[in-house]
């Protein structure tokens, strides 16, 4: 695969046994996922995977998490510029089919497998083990905000999603409510915005550990 820096990405081959054949470039990653739409396009507005991984760092500073887990929200799906992203019901049709035809669950492997090098290309293997379950909540939790405000989902004429537990109260993935979507201010901005958006935030989030060194010094 071509990236917008120049460089080639190997899905497959012995090209992708190496580090090399498959580069991870900040800068292709926030230009790529800054142009792919979640939900496959069908919200409101244009709403892309650049823009929910802001919205998962936001959530995860406003739960006071570290510094190490915001990066780790930020990057949580920068696999996602080489796998596009996928929306859970495709997914779990993937692997379905596989499945049936005899195989595995092929789009789980192939999706974890890439996943996997870009966290390794950050050193952020130990943060998605240790916070795993804390990324999985905030991931949730932009779900569910996504949801409300930018498709067409309504409890009264829509199934309920097992993944927010929509039918356990108790369980229930609510929303923010410190934050909309759908303002004009969001819907103004444009997918170069988001884009630089991102990096400035990967930018500030790796350059604020060496920060509180040199204070702590």
């Amino acid at each position: 695969m071509m990236t917008p820096t120049g460089g080639e990405y190997h899905l497959l081959g012995a090209s992708a046994m190496t580090d090399a054949g498959q580069p991870v470039d900040i800068e292709a990653v926030a230009h790529q996922l800054s142009l792919i739409n979640r939900f496959h396009g069908a919200t409101s507005r244009p709403y892309s995977v650049a823009e929910h991984s802001l919205l998962c760092c936001d959530i995860a500073e406003r739960f006071g998490r570290s510094i190490h887990v915001q990066l780790g929200a930020l990057w949580h799906d920068a696999h996602e510029c080489v796998t596009q992203d996928l929306s859970s019901p495709a997914k779990r049709a993937v692997n379905a089919v596989a499945c049936a035809a005899g195989g595995t669950n092929a789009w789980t492997y192939f999706e974890a497998t890439h996943a996997k090098r870009f966290r390794r290309a950050l050193g952020l293997e130990t943060v998605f083990v240790a916070a795993r379950a804390v990324l999985r909540h905030i991931d949730l939790i932009a779900l569910a905000t996504e949801r409300r405000d930018l498709t067409t989902w309504h409890p009264d004429r829509c199934q309920p999603w097992a993944v927010l537990h929509d039918d356990d109260p108790a369980e229930r993935i609510e929303p923010i409510t410190w934050l909309r979507l759908d303002s004009p201010e969001r819907a103004a901005m444009t997918w170069q915005d988001w884009r630089q958006a991102f990096l400035d935030r990967f930018e500030a989030l790796q350059h604020a550990p060496r920060v509180a060194r040199e204070r702590a010094c």
